[in-house]
């Protein structure tokens, strides 16, 4: 690097110091990856920013809770008409869901952050481009939204093998629990427990898909983590997701 690129990065890190810090963050950070936390600190400007912007009803948990179902029932639609009917429907129970694109070396995929006493902001990134990710990222998000207080800005930035944040609490092991639960309820765990002993051939997943009610891409990333498949078998069915910051559009 040279003498004016290091000037330039040093004033660079000076500018945006009081901006991270405005953020009371409980974060999940790779051991391994070291993120970029000025571009983290200018997504979740951006995402702060475009959630502020839009118009939402007062929140309520009540009607949050009451939309998990209709929510879930979108992961079988195409992408487009999620970054239409999310915001759309969230914004009835005061979440002001938005999509940024992930900037290099950030490793985010979600964030949540109470705007005011009466509005969360939960913003959701491109991050690992599949469908699988993605809604599990929302779920996750949402959880923090139900389970946990108002006082910190939840950034979903983990790596396989690193579940604790700084506080060591639950929060984030919480939150996965309840975005795994809701895409699987209850009621089908018995089925998915016969799915894990024998997932293949990829029909018990396309009829485990479909009595479920949710996308099949969603139940292979469930069992790719569950250890019953192999990471790469059964990537053809997850869906593609890619956000535009200027068209606001998945692809």
């Amino acid at each position: 690097m040279n003498d004016f690129s290091a000037r330039s990065s040093k004033k660079r890190f000076r500018s945006y110091m009081p901006l991270w810090r405005s953020y009371r963050t409980a974060f999940r950070r790779s051991t391994i990856l070291e993120p970029d936390d000025y571009a983290t600190a200018v997504w979740m400007r951006q995402a702060e920013l475009k959630a502020r912007d839009l118009d939402c009803a007062p929140f309520s948990r009540a009607a949050l809770t009451e939309l998990l179902p209709r929510l879930r029932a979108l992961t079988v639609e195409e992408p487009a008409v999620w970054l239409t009917e999310l915001p759309r429907l969230c914004a009835q129970a005061g979440v002001a869901m938005v999509f940024i694109p992930a900037p290099p070396h950030t490793h985010v995929s979600g964030v949540t952050r109470w705007l005011t006493p009466d509005k969360v902001g939960v913003a959701l990134s491109d991050r690992f481009k599949k469908d699988d990710h993605f809604w599990f990222t929302v779920f996750h998000e949402l959880g923090h939204v139900l389970l946990h207080g108002k006082r910190l800005t939840f950034i979903d930035d983990t790596r396989r093998g690193h579940d604790t944040t700084p506080e060591g609490d639950r929060s984030e092991a919480e939150a996965d629990a309840f975005a795994a639960d809701t895409l699987i309820p209850a009621q089908h765990a018995a089925a998915y427990r016969q799915l894990v002993q024998r997932p293949m051939p990829f029909t018990r997943i396309e009829a485990f898909a479909r009595q479920t009610g949710i996308a099949p891409g969603i139940v292979v990333g469930r069992l790719q983590h569950d250890g019953a498949l192999e990471w790469t078998h059964g990537n053809k069915y997850k869906r593609t997701i890619n956000i535009s910051l200027t068209e606001n559009e998945a692809e």
